[in-house]
């Protein structure tokens, strides 16, 4: 245990022969006095500081263990995170691509039923053409047989050879009476 100032004070020593110079020692005294209480006052004071450091010290350490424990949080949320916007962006690839399937299906049919159509109005055309030259040749025939002169006029007869029940003619024929009476021949 620590010696008190005052201890110190009341401290007498006893007289021997050939002793210290008591005046001498009881100003030493005096003066060690005065410095330990310095000391002990200065000891207080440090302990005191001590104190406040570690109340602050202990704040630190609880705050630091706080903040570590929100950044690990924040890691396992920001991880949470990249996992569920990984797994969202694959879903809508996924979607995006069965999409563009469909879409392309689609397409492939329109395209197919387009292919048909075209095939389809080819056919037409070349029917409708096949048709036109029929009846023209008919026509053209008739124009023929019309602007001859009368005694090089040809017979129905003769017209009749170059129509077939595949290419029947798109008139019915007639003939006039010299009258100008029209006759058609069913």
């Amino acid at each position: 245990m620590p010696i008190d100032p005052s201890e110190m004070e009341k401290k007498k020593f006893e007289l021997s022969f050939r002793g210290y110079n008591q005046r001498e020692v009881d100003g030493f005294l005096e003066k060690i006095k005065k410095d330990y209480e310095q000391l002990l006052t200065r000891n207080k004071a440090l302990s005191g500081e001590i104190d406040q450091v570690k109340k602050e010290l202990e704040k630190y350490n609880s705050r630091e263990e706080k903040l570590e424990e929100a950044l690990i949080s924040a890691q396992r949320s920001a991880g949470l995170i990249t996992e569920s916007s990984q797994e969202r962006a694959k879903l809508i690839v996924e979607e995006a691509e069965s999409k563009a399937k469909r879409i392309a299906e689609k397409s492939e049919e329109k395209l197919e039923k387009l292919k048909e159509e075209i095939t389809k109005l080819e056919g037409q055309k070349k029917l409708f053409l096949t048709k036109l030259r029929s009846l023209i040749a008919a026509h053209s025939e008739l124009l023929d047989f019309y602007e001859e002169p009368a005694a090089e006029k040809k017979t129905k007869e003769e017209i009749r050879p170059h129509l077939s029940k595949e290419n029947p003619p798109p008139f019915s024929f007639r003939e006039t009476s010299p009258e100008g009476i029209l006759f058609e021949e069913e």
